[in-house]
């Protein structure tokens, strides 16, 4: 649902005020403590409505709002986001490295990487998929300090600040060529009815060329 004006506004809140009817009759409580508003818009000045659950005031989130593991803001930039699974995935990389480093785990180091790190780097990435140079930057900086200390633990010669050797000899692309594959089969099963996802569906306009059947030839 769209908010455009009050109206819709009170739209909402008499949404809200269904279901707080429904948790009623089944006897349950909701953690008020744990629900949030925030306004998603481009836009520099944004609708602000008070929202209620019963007679509790909503409490509204200005910077972000964590929301099964994606870190969202009003204005859907995802930096913060990459920031925060950068971090994450190189502390986990950390780990990797220390566990591989002394028990000489060679042979399973790519296994370790593809498994424990690089799923923290493409959660959801349909997503967030970064539309800047910089972030794409700092998700494949992580990739290539695993890629260096693959060099070192595996004796592979690389040129500088150039890895791949490494990564061809692991198998490995870069993240930007696997999100879009994600991408790219994401809308295959939207067009194909995999994924039922009709409000996405009108979204996607074709581009159908004309095709002139009358011949221009004069003779």
């Amino acid at each position: 649902m769209q908010i455009y004006s009050n109206d819709d506004c009170l739209k909402l809140q008499s949404d809200i005020n269904r279901f707080v009817e429904l948790f009623d009759k089944l006897n349950l409580s909701l953690n008020i403590s744990k629900c949030k508003v925030m306004t998603f818009t481009i836009s520099r000045t944004s609708l602000v409505f008070p929202y209620h659950l019963g007679d509790t005031v909503i409490s509204r989130c200005k910077d972000f709002i964590m929301d099964l593991g994606f870190k969202f803001t009003s204005n859907l930039d995802p930096s913060l986001h990459i920031e925060m699974i950068c971090c994450s995935a190189l502390r986990t990389l950390g780990f990797v490295m220390r566990l591989a480093k002394d028990f000489g785990l060679k042979s399973s180091l790519k296994a370790l990487y593809c498994t424990i790190v690089r799923p923290i780097l493409e959660y959801g990435a349909v997503i967030w998929d970064p539309h800047t140079a910089v972030n794409a930057c700092q998700l494949e900086r992580v990739q290539r300090r695993f890629f260096r200390f693959a060099s070192y633990l595996m004796g592979i010669d690389c040129p500088l600040h150039d890895y791949t050797p490494v990564a061809t000899n692991l198998g490995l692309v870069t993240l930007a060529k696997r999100r879009c594959y994600f991408g790219n089969t994401f809308l295959k099963d939207l067009l194909t009815g995999v994924i039922d996802f009709p409000s996405s569906l009108a979204l996607v306009a074709f581009k159908v060329p004309l095709r002139s059947t009358r011949s221009n030839a004069m003779f």
